[in-house]
């Protein structure tokens, strides 16, 4: 049996040395540059809806990871927060009523997230505190808490960087 040839990877490409990246382009309408963090005091939001069904939950967790890597989250700090989300969100398609949609709004800041999940649901969501996905949610989180009010059950979870937020860039900020 012989080996098959192996193909030279595709070539890189680089600058010249010794010289750096032009200022971000702005006369492109759906560029934009964004800064990593929200300014000491200000908060983002960010709102996604989607079906809810299990197929959409992964637009949720990777939308959970952009936002945190944004922030500049720590890795294991991102994937917490991405798993937190899927799970919380795996709940919630799990007592959806018929065509319902699952509402997700992440509200950032500097060193700290905060996410709303909520759909609506026929009754309230039944959660055994010492259930494998509610162990997980508290593990991964700050805080998580779950509530059904108005034919909508939802569920808010936080989450917090390791980083010292005074070391976390604000806009505008540039290394």
């Amino acid at each position: 049996m012989s080996a098959r040839p192996r193909r030279a990877p595709p070539a890189l490409a680089t600058r010249p040395a010794g010289t750096t990246p032009g200022p971000p382009r702005t006369d492109v309408p759906h560029m934009v540059n964004l800064s990593p963090a929200p300014a000491e005091g200000s908060r983002s939001q960010v709102r996604l809806t989607v079906p809810a069904d299990g197929a959409f939950v992964y637009v949720l967790r990777t939308t959970a990871a952009s936002l945190a890597s944004r922030l500049e989250f720590t890795v294991d700090d991102v994937e917490d927060f991405r798993i937190a989300i899927g799970e919380a969100a795996s709940l919630l398609v799990s007592t959806a009523s018929g065509d319902a949609d699952l509402d997700c709004s992440f509200d950032l800041g500097r060193s700290d997230a905060e996410a709303t999940l909520t759909v609506e649901s026929a009754g309230p969501l039944d959660v055994d505190a010492d259930s494998f996905a509610w162990q997980v949610l508290s593990t991964l989180t700050a805080s998580c808490a779950h509530s059904h009010e108005d034919g909508r059950t939802t569920i808010t979870l936080s989450v917090r960087s390791i980083l010292d937020p005074e070391d976390a860039p604000a806009v505008g900020e540039q290394d």
